[in-house]
């Protein structure tokens, strides 16, 4: 596979933010359907042109329906040039991501079993294992992952969202950390409306995206 070099996980400034980190963990149940947090309802509804996106679930269908093609492959994915914190090894090949998601993507592109490795912002080391969409097994247990987007991101000029665009807005705020609170941490000081979930339910989204 050709490796590609992709700008959407690129560091951006960060600073703090008002809302209460309370109101950025989803409810119990199945994490496609929760409620996000009004706050990341209403940045993900503006990045796409409409009031608000209520669930993970309407916003990947929503994803889904401005993306170019009907499903995406491996060669699409942000892979780095180089090593990363954020890899994949399937079938003794090591993929190396921008965004750690990337190799969770990545894994429900595959049938084999996927070791993915990340760090968090703080230098955490997080394992994960993944078998296609099935839910990751992770090290260590109570890890979570962040979504999200640039709280100033812009709507669409011309009713329709840039994807790229939109990569650029939401790469940078997803992130895996070891617990909830070094989560919450990160997103005081972070200018994006996020929303933090259970590490390993990350397949879930990820089997809306590809599918």
């Amino acid at each position: 596979m050709a490796e590609q070099s992709c700008q959407c996980c690129g560091d951006r400034a960060q600073n703090a933010t008002d809302e209460s980190t309370a109101d950025r963990w989803t409810p119990g149940g199945p994490v496609l359907d929760a409620d996000l947090p009004e706050s990341v309802q209403t940045a993900f509804g503006r990045f796409l042109g409409r009031e608000s996106v209520e669930t993970l679930s309407e916003l990947a269908d929503e994803i889904n329906q401005h993306a170019e093609q009907d499903t995406i492959s491996v060669d699409e994915l942000c892979v780095s040039d180089g090593q990363t914190a954020h890899y994949g090894v399937v079938d003794g090949e090591r993929y190396d991501f921008l965004c750690f998601y990337d190799a969770v993507i990545l894994a429900a592109l595959r049938d084999d079993p996927v070791e993915i490795h990340t760090e968090s912002p703080e230098g955490a080391s997080i394992e994960m294992r993944a078998v296609g969409t099935e839910r990751l097994a992770v090290t260590p247990a109570d890890a979570v992952f962040s979504f999200g987007i640039a709280a100033d991101v812009d709507p669409p000029s011309d009713g329709k969202p840039n994807l790229e665009r939109g990569y650029a807005a939401i790469c940078p705020y997803v992130k895996a950390f070891p617990d909830r609170a070094a989560y919450e941490r990160w997103a005081q000081s972070v200018p994006a409306a996020t929303v933090a979930l259970e590490l390993a339910d990350a397949t879930d989204l990820a089997a809306a995206l590809v599918n």
